[in-house]
C-alpha cells in the first residue's frame, strides 16, 4: 500500500451510485488542481477516493470516459440554467428571454468557477475531429440557436441565425474569461451590462 493511501469503506450492496459519485468528485477536484487531462490517470483518481484500480473500471471503462463524462454534466447544467433563465423572463417576450439567458451566463460562470473551468479552461488531449459533432457543447450552441431564431422570426435565413448565435456565445464567452482573468473581484453587475449591450449590437442585423 502506498504512503497515504486511505481505504474508503466499502460500499454495501446497492451503493455502486454513490462510489461511482465519489470517483467523479475526485476527478474533478484533480482536473482542477492540475489545469491538464493529460495529468490525470485511474489509478491516481482510484487512490483519492481510496479504492482499487480495478474498481474505477467497473464504472469508468478509461479516462477518455471519466472526463467525457464529467464534461457532460457540466454542459447539461449549463444548458439547464439557461433554459430556465429564458422561462423566468415570464411574458416578455423572446428578447427578454435572450437577455435573461445572457446574463445568466456570466452568472452562471461566477457562481460556478470550477464547473466553468471544466467545461472551458482545461488543457485537453486533442481527438479526432470527426468526433466533434457529438462534443457536448453543442448542446448549449442549439439553446442560443433556438434563442435567438425565436427574436429574429423570419427575417433573415437559417445561416444567419446560426452566426448571430455563434457571434453571442463566443462573445459572452469572452466576456467572461476577461472578468475571470483580472487580478480583481468580477464584477457581476458589470458583467451583465456588457451582455445587454452585446446582444443589442448582435441583434441589431
Amino acid at each position: 500500500m502506498t504512503e497515504g493511501f486511505k481505504r474508503r469503506t466499502p460500499s454495501r450492496w446497492g451503493e455502486g451510485g454513490a462510489l461511482k459519485e465519489e470517483i467523479l468528485a475526485a476527478a474533478a477536484r484533480m482536473l482542477m488542481e492540475s489545469g491538464r487531462e493529460g495529468d490525470l490517470s485511474l489509478r491516481a483518481v482510484a487512490r483519492e477516493v481510496g479504492i482499487s484500480a480495478p474498481s474505477v473500471y467497473l464504472h469508468f471503462k478509461d479516462r477518455a470516459e471519466l472526463v467525457a463524462t464529467l464534461t457532460r454534466r457540466a454542459y447539461e447544467r449549463l444548458v439547464a440554467d439557461l433554459r430556465g433563465a429564458a422561462e423566468g423572463a415570464g411574458g416578455g417576450g423572446p428578447r427578454e428571454a435572450l437577455r435573461a439567458m445572457a446574463r445568466r451566463y456570466c452568472r452562471f460562470a461566477l457562481d460556478n468557477p470550477q464547473r466553468y473551468r471544466l467545461m472551458f479552461g482545461i488543457e485537453r488531449i486533442e481527438g479526432p475531429r470527426d468526433e466533434l459533432d457529438r462534443h457536448p457543447l453543442w448542446m448549449v450552441y442549439e439553446v442560443w440557436l433556438d434563442a435567438v431564431r425565436a427574436c429574429r422570426g423570419d427575417r433573415t435565413g437559417a445561416a444567419d441565425d446560426e452566426r448571430v448565435a455563434k457571434l453571442l456565445w463566443f462573445s459572452l464567452h469572452g466576456i467572461v474569461a476577461m472578468a475571470v482573468s483580472m487580478p480583481f473581484a468580477a464584477s457581476g453587475q458589470a458583467m451583465e451590462e456588457m451582455a445587454d449591450d452585446l446582444l443589442d449590437l448582435a441583434m441589431t442585423k
